[in-house]
């Protein structure tokens, strides 16, 4: 039995791997908690460009997550400033979670598969 030894290349890809496995799950917890979403956009941020480029792909989807989180929130909460809008904000609220989750699991499952995020730009998935 030979003994191998991994790479350089291979252990840091691994290891840009798994931070990316990270973030996803810091942007599950989003919803509960805005802080972990921050942070994982904190690292997605720093990260992207020092990453292999499938990996790269997944760093800009988390940004973009966060980018339009932020803009359907600002939607939610002007909605919720307008008294008769109040439902409206719950609905948005409801949903935004649904599809922060929904988002970031089909990011996840991606990154697991080694496949990387055929349009990261994009609102839906």
């Amino acid at each position: 039995m030979k003994n191998v030894t991994p790479t350089a290349n291979s252990v840091s890809e691994s290891n840009e791997r798994l931070l990316a496995g990270i973030t996803y799950v810091l942007f599950l917890i989003g919803p509960a908690n805005g802080v972990s979403m921050l942070i994982a956009a904190i690292i997605a941020w720093f990260r992207r460009d020092k990453a292999p480029q499938w990996l790269a792909t997944h760093y800009e989807f988390q940004l973009h997550t966060v980018i339009y989180a932020i803009a359907l929130l600002v939607v939610a909460f002007i909605c919720l400033l307008t008294v008769i809008l109040i439902p409206v904000a719950v609905v948005i609220y409801l949903l935004w979670t649904l599809w922060v989750i929904v988002r970031v699991i089909v990011g996840l499952i991606r990154l697991i598969d080694g496949r990387p995020n055929p349009d990261p730009t994009t609102f839906w998935f």
